[in-house]
């Protein structure tokens, strides 16, 4: 980056002059400096008469030749009050009792890499330089907030459990904060009550000024103009601010559970560039924390050319203490079966400290947290009330708010919540992690129904929690290779999928309930009580079942009060509730051949009237869905005359379908049939008709005739008639099953108890 995009032309012209003395014995006898350059930094300083103090902490710490003209900055001068008040603060005699390492640490932080004029801290432009447009000012005003100076922390070892041995972390030099009127006012928040939350000691000036300088105030009205830079004159020592993690660490005593949490996720990582320019011979690492915010690094970037990151990216951590940890724990998880906090799932800490960040790369201020601007890395809102803030600090490298008392994450208060909470629904938890569909359910643009499969159900499913060098994961034991595989991201999203539906606000516990759920075309049914779906419902079809296809349910609460976006039930069933997987409806109605199903008659004058071909409904296009009304076997056997084409046609006794017909009541036949059949390439339809679906009106079919649905709400049974110009009666869906629909992966039919004239 070039300095010239720091500095006004002239001032760089009259600088580059004074800095090489050789160049200038051969310049113009007659030019001379400007009258306004009053000299170096460290001669105005001394001119004031007011500023002994801070230079000579400049002089002690080793920065007197680059204040003194070696080096173009600006300079935050601190007067002798200032200073003084400073060093009683700290507990420091006089400032020859400060450490020479914090010496320099503090006069480094008040010296500013570059020459910034007012302008620039107003609106400090990295990326246009001085050739922005009014346009281009307008956007992102004031975001570019920090600036790098001379202030940095030695070199430190620490140990990195991934190479069993101590490696050398570096520390970049620190960037200071210049809090513009700009910055809040493009966020359109109070700067005076958002600038004052962070430094409650110290006064907001930006108003009048233009900006403060971290803790501090500009005194100074105007430019004040060096040969080598700029000074402003403030009214407080700038604190030399730490990174995040520093600040957590120095706090350990209180939040050592979440830092430890937190540091879980190090990785020290090689610079090779630091390396080769610091290392003298060893090798230089940077903290990190591999997909976390790298809260131990002073910079965003170590490469100092990318001026845009560096002066505007920020970390935003909401840190629980030890305190509210705790009472988290003891409210939350030991309720849900786990006995310590080292022994909850890696997964549900996982999702913990994903959920304790801003996803954000602006300091963020409380106001934005209250308006609700701020979310997590999952796009879930941050909850957290300022005035429960009790260690509120700005960084080097971010904002920290740390809390003794917490708002549980929004996922784990969402209808997901209880994976997150009950140990025995944790393998449910990577289910709903690995199907991509876990932040939907977090979402509060919906309402919705979960239901929470245990680890019984599981392995009721030949499922199991398997743990790899990778980490946990959900496997499922295939008959076909005698093993156990990971189960794919599609079936735990079929899964997932079919353990929730939108929409509805409870399970019933009395009458009857339909609802879709969100895999398409299958439903959970309800009666009094009881749930399934529709794929066990099914079961009831085939004559040899005797069971209850419903099983109990019970609400799942998360221990006061409701989940923030539904309800959520456990059910007790031997496995899990899957999507129909079947040959389907289609198939069916096809090979009936045993006279004790309920549509067997009407099947069976399917293959009578040339409909059936090789398992297939001939007179379906391939991948068509369809509905079907099917009227039972008793229906069909004593209106058999009256049904066109049946001519030569009759009941045994056994139930069979006896004779034959002719080509001519064949055709009569056919089209009689295929008028009970809506179909998807003749009609629009997104769901199986069930009382309450909305799903009615009058249908196109095959036949000759129009099929009219009429559906006469929850409770009630649905009604189709025939419309070929006169309207006869309705016929109605029979009661024996709940008037619920038998739902297949190809379509549904309902059984009707009568047939259609």
């Amino acid at each position: 980056m070039k300095q010239s995009r720091f500095i006004p032309w002239v001032l760089g012209a009259c600088l580059f002059v004074l800095g090489f003395s050789s160049c200038a014995d051969k310049m113009d006898e007659h030019y001379q400096i400007p009258d306004w350059l009053k000299g170096s930094a460290y001669e105005v300083l001394e001119a004031e008469g007011d500023y002994t103090l801070f230079l000579k902490g400049v002089e002690k710490s080793g920065f007197k030749p680059i204040v003194d003209g070696k080096s173009i900055l600006t300079v935050m001068a601190p007067n002798d009050e200032a200073f003084t008040a400073y060093l009683n603060s700290k507990g420091y005699a006089s400032i020859d009792a400060m450490s020479p390492e914090a010496l320099k640490k503090l006069i480094g932080f008040h010296l500013v890499y570059y020459a910034f004029d007012w302008d620039k801290f107003v609106n400090f432009r990295p990326l246009e330089g001085d050739g922005a447009t009014p346009e281009s000012k307008a956007k992102f005003a004031g975001y570019y907030y920090k600036h790098r100076t001379k202030s940095s922390d030695p070199i430190t070892m620490a140990f990195n459990p991934v190479t069993n041995d101590s490696v050398s972390v570096y520390h970049l030099e620190r960037f200071l904060p210049v809090f513009s009127y700009k910055l809040f006012e493009t966020k359109k928040i109070d700067a005076a009550t958002n600038y004052s939350f962070f430094y409650p000691e110290s006064a907001w000036t930006g108003g009048t000024i233009g900006f403060n300088v971290s803790n501090a105030s500009v005194t100074n009205k105007d430019n004040v103009i060096t040969s080598n830079g700029y000074v402003y004159y403030v009214n407080q020592v700038l604190d030399p601010l730490e990174t995040i993690h520093t600040e957590l660490r120095n706090r350990y005593a209180n939040y050592s559970m979440f830092l430890d949490l937190y540091d879980s996720y190090t990785e020290y990582i090689i610079d090779n560039e630091l390396t080769k320019n610091f290392g003298k011979g060893d090798t230089l690492y940077l903290h990190d924390h591999k997909g976390l915010p790298p809260i131990a690094f002073e910079w965003p970037v170590s490469d100092y050319q990318q001026i845009a990151d560096l002066s505007s990216v920020a970390y935003n951590v909401f840190a629980p203490s030890n305190t509210a940890m705790t009472a988290f724990f003891n409210d939350f998880w030991r309720e849900g079966g786990y006995p310590s906090l080292n022994e909850l799932d890696p997964l549900v800490l996982k999702y913990f400290i994903y959920q304790s960040f801003a996803n954000s790369q602006q300091p963020v201020f409380p106001e934005e947290i209250t308006r609700g601007d701020v979310v997590t890395s999952y796009g879930t809102p941050i909850r957290i009330n300022p005035e429960d803030v009790t260690l509120r600090k700005m960084c080097v490298n971010g904002t920290l708010y740390g809390m003794d008392r917490m708002t549980p994450p929004a996922i784990f208060s969402s209808v997901a919540g209880p994976a997150f909470k009950y140990a025995h629904f944790s393998n449910y938890l990577y289910a709903l992690d690995g199907s991509d569909l876990l932040l939907a359910l977090a979402s509060d643009d919906a309402s919705f129904i979960t239901l929470m499969p245990d680890t019984a159900q599981f392995t009721a499913e030949n499922m199991r929690m398997a743990t790899l060098t990778t980490g946990k994961v959900l496997q499922i034991f295939s008959d076909d290779a005698g093993v156990y595989e990971n189960l794919s991201k599609g079936a735990m999203a079929d899964m997932v999928n079919m353990h929730v539906s939108n929409g509805s606000t409870a399970l019933v516990t009395s009458g009857t309930q339909v609802l879709e759920t969100n895999m398409a075309f299958n439903y959970w049914y309800v009666n009094d009580g009881k749930i399934t779906t529709n794929a066990l419902f099914n079961q009831q079809l085939n004559p040899d079942y005797t069971g209850d296809p419903f099983v109990p349910f019970q609400e799942i609460k998360p221990g006061t009060g409701e989940w923030d976006n539904g309800k959520s039930y456990a059910y007790s069933f031997n496995g899990l509730f899957k999507a129909d997987k079947g040959d389907g409806l289609e198939y069916a109605l096809s090979i009936a051949n045993d006279a004790r199903y309920h549509y067997y008659l009407f099947a069976q004058l399917l293959q009578k009237a040339g409909l059936v071909n090789e398992g297939q409904l001939n007179f379906l296009m391939e991948g068509t869905r369809f509905i079907a009304f099917v009227p039972t076997n008793d229906a069909i056997k004593n209106n058999l005359s009256s049904i066109p084409g049946t001519t030569g046609l009759s009941v045994a006794g056994d139930g069979s379908l006896n004779g034959t017909l002719t080509s001519a009541n064949k055709a009569k036949l056919a089209n009689w049939l295929r008028s009970y059949f809506i179909t998807s390439d003749l009609n629009t339809f997104n769901v199986y008709p069930y009382p309450g679906s909305g799903l009615a009106g009058t249908f196109d079919t095959y036949g000759s005739n129009k099929l009219k649905l009429t559906d006469n709400g929850t409770g009630s049974p649905l009604s189709v008639q025939f419309v070929d110009g006169t309207i006869a009666n309705p016929v109605n869906v029979v009661s024996t099953f709940h008037y619920l629909p038998f739902a297949f992966k190809d379509g549904c039919f309902h059984l009707i108890e009568s047939i259609l004239n």
